[in-house]
């Protein structure tokens, strides 16, 4: 059911609304330290004093959870100024099976899939670049040819590379992290909501992540402005290539 628009600008659903609930009530009961939330869905909210910033999209991928559609997730970043790069702790849940991710910045990735299962960084040596996660939103946003995207596969090794799409941002930056997929071309304004957690266990893990406008990514404030497209790429392939490449496709792929 939808309840509304959200301060993000997206449609407010119901499990929206749910889940945000149950992060304010954990907040107000166990967090250490007075902080300020940042919200998809009720905005910011908090003492304008606050050291920390709560950084939540109580579901990311709310779309295919009102259709039935996996995977969709909660993301949450805390960090402690207003920028990207402040964030200190990076969690990901998905909510359809038992994977976590989370990172804690300078101290790794500390959880990565399934619970117990642990990291393993030496299967990221392999340049073979397979499969390439795709976020490009609304179709009467973006004008790109599919074949466009095949540049993308040049970067390393790429005998049969595939391109999927998954709807939801925090997801496929923990899928890029842990190698699960190779490189995510982000070809929509993205929140800092939506990726703030990801982006730092994919840093975490190795990996990299730029604008395909050429601003800093670790500058982007942690508000609810819809800022520039990005792509990321898992450790073990060539980051500066990977954004020549896609910002050599900005034009294509995304709408003027």
């Amino acid at each position: 059911m939808v309840l509304g628009q959200g301060a993000g600008g997206d449609r407010t659903l119901e499990v929206d609304r749910v889940s945000e609930e149950a992060i304010r009530r954990a907040l107000d009961a166990q967090a250490p330290f007075p902080h300020r939330l940042v919200s998809e869905e009720s905005g910011i909210s908090g003492p304008l004093d606050a050291g920390w910033l709560v950084v939540v999209d109580p579901v990311d991928g709310s779309l295919n959870a009102k259709r039935g559609l996996a995977p969709f997730c909660v993301s949450i970043a805390v960090a402690d100024g207003p920028t990207m790069g402040d964030v200190r702790v990076g969690h990901v849940e998905d909510c359809l099976r038992p994977h976590i991710f989370s990172a804690v910045k300078g101290f790794g990735v500390i959880a990565a899939g399934e619970p117990g299962v642990a990291v393993e960084p030496e299967r990221f040596e392999s340049d073979l670049v397979e499969v390439i996660l795709l976020e490009a939103g609304r179709p009467d946003r973006h004008h790109f040819r599919f074949h466009d995207l095949s540049a993308m596969g040049a970067v390393g090794r790429s005998q049969d590379m595939r391109i999927r799409q998954i709807g939801s941002l925090a997801l496929a930056l923990c899928y890029v992290a842990t190698g699960v997929a190779d490189i995510l071309v982000a070809a929509v304004r993205s929140r800092s909501v939506d990726v703030a957690a990801g982006i730092l266990i994919l840093a975490e893990a190795g990996g990299g992540v730029a604008t395909l406008a050429g601003g800093d990514v670790w500058d982007q404030p942690l508000d609810l402005e819809k800022r520039c497209a990005f792509v990321a790429w898992r450790a073990g392939l060539d980051g500066a290539e990977i954004v020549a490449r896609a910002r050599g496709l900005r034009e294509a792929l995304l709408h003027p």
